[in-house]
């Protein structure tokens, strides 16, 4: 394996395990909202962003976002805790998150 191939796994790993990081904080601060009664995705995503939360390579949260954290904690939910933590389901494509990478620079 070359050093290229290497780093790219590496790369890869990072981006899986960050992904997963925020995937789970996304996940606690949208339950919070949940809790005060505030279940409008679009509102959510406009709270996310006051706050400067990131979005998984993205500049701002959507409503389209937040569903995907919402949907990917039922399916963590219903997996069980075996299979949560095995392969994070990325909110974008790799394209898109290395194009936002690219223009945040």
């Amino acid at each position: 394996m070359s050093r290229d191939d290497m780093a790219d796994r590496q790369a890869r790993r990072l981006h899986r395990d960050l992904s997963a990081i925020l995937f789970s904080a996304a996940g606690a601060l949208i339950d919070q909202y949940h809790s005060v009664g505030i279940g409008d995705p679009a509102d959510i995503a406009r709270r996310l962003n006051r706050r400067g939360f990131p979005c998984f390579g993205r500049g701002r949260w959507t409503a389209g976002a937040v569903k995907a954290v919402l949907r990917r904690q039922t399916r963590e939910a219903m997996a069980g805790e075996d299979d949560a933590d095995a392969c994070p389901v990325p909110v974008v494509s790799s394209r898109t998150f290395a194009s936002e990478q690219r223009r945040a620079s």
